[in-house]
């Protein structure tokens, strides 16, 4: 897609005439509640149906990622609004008629995002340039109500919701890092589209890697991705560092970030543990006491099994030794000398005191 302001401009009012988030509201109602925020694909379909013809257009396009013939696309929108849509490159020309450019415009936390078309829809044609997914609804939950006068950072924006959120609750400033260019620019289109580029910045980067080394901020947001990765140059030692490679060099490079009463969340998903309490907390709690950060975590308890821990990060590992880089894994987590009875989704609070605390057991709290 292409950022074009004024282009953008036309399409939101569009999608706001058009009462968009309204509709979509009124939609969900029935159905299955969704922690993606994607509902399943054929009962959308069917409620889609039922709108009148320009409002089934748009919803067909944007919501379902569906192509629709000339007319009913000419119907649905007024010259000047095609016109935009097309410059903005948020949809394309096909044999069939006009399909969006794998593209997704939904409401969410109060906003209008452009987000990919998820996996799990029939009308994914590519891999997703950004994607929210159940774990943006926990994030977004745990940011504070109110961050007036901030300078926030974003690691890991993916499409800028989290960024957007921080800016939309009074930080004066905020710079949202992710590696892919084009989530870069989804982030960058959605920062025009709510109308809050003026506190919000996004740059292409590997972790901190874009940050200035004097760039200090006040309050810090990563949301890692959900899947659990490794490092394909370090073999795990320890059951608490498989999961996200990115958590170790972001817990390394952060500190010199933060200002002197920094605070934060950092989400890290599918944690072993036991008994209500993650390995990875630890070891993420003992990092940041170095710098002065009391911890704290809220966190639940997940159904993968080891077995379905360790398919998704085959899919990471690949090459002819993933199965016995698997094997090592498994035998940390099956080891007689470390329980593990199951993996934790975990939100962890940091605060940075003013005097340096003595490392203390982070507390952890949430459903058994």
């Amino acid at each position: 897609m292409r950022i074009d302001t004024a282009a953008l401009a036309v399409v939101r009012d569009h999608f706001d005439r058009s009462m968009y988030p309204l509709l979509d509201h009124r939609m969900s109602l029935e159905l299955r509640p969704s922690a993606t925020g994607f509902p399943k694909f054929e009962a959308l379909r069917r409620i889609v149906g039922r709108l009148a013809p320009a409002q089934r257009t748009l919803f067909r396009l944007f919501r379902l990622g569906e192509t629709v013939d000339d007319p009913a696309f000419r119907q649905a929108f007024p010259a000047e609004v095609a016109e935009a849509l097309h410059t903005g490159e948020l949809v394309e020309r096909v044999p069939d008629g006009w399909r969006s450019a794998d593209l997704l415009v939904v409401p969410a936390q109060r906003m209008l995002l452009i987000t990919g078309v998820p996996a799990g829809y029939p009308t994914a044609v590519r891999s997703p340039k950004a994607v929210f997914d159940f774990s943006t609804s926990f994030v977004a939950a745990a940011l504070p109500a109110s961050l007036a006068g901030c300078r926030v950072l974003d690691v890991c924006s993916g499409t800028g919701v989290q960024a957007l959120l921080c800016a939309a609750r009074g930080a004066r400033e905020v710079v949202g890092l992710e590696l892919t260019e084009s989530a870069v620019t989804i982030a960058r289109a959605n920062a025009v589209l709510n109308g809050l580029t003026d506190r919000v910045r996004f740059r292409r980067s590997d972790l901190l890697a874009a940050l200035e080394p004097g760039e200090r901020f006040d309050f810090v947001v990563a949301n890692l991705p959900y899947a659990p990765a490794l490092d394909p140059a370090r073999r795990p030692s320890t059951v608490a560092e498989i999961g996200n490679c990115l958590l170790w060099p972001l817990l390394a490079d952060l500190p010199p970030h933060l200002a002197d009463a920094a605070r934060g969340v950092v989400a890290t998903w599918r944690s072993a543990g036991h008994a209500g309490r993650t390995y990875q907390l630890d070891a993420i709690a003992a990092r940041l006491a170095e710098h002065g950060c009391a911890v704290g975590a809220y966190v639940d308890p997940v159904f993968d099994s080891v077995d379905g821990v360790l398919d998704l990060l085959r899919q990471e590992v690949g090459g002819d030794d993933a199965e016995p880089r698997l094997a090592e894994l498994r035998a940390l987590l099956e080891s007689d000398t470390v329980a593990v009875d199951g993996f934790y989704n975990q939100l962890v609070q940091f605060r940075r005191t003013a005097a340096h605390p003595v490392l203390q057991e982070a507390v952890t709290f949430g459903l058994s």
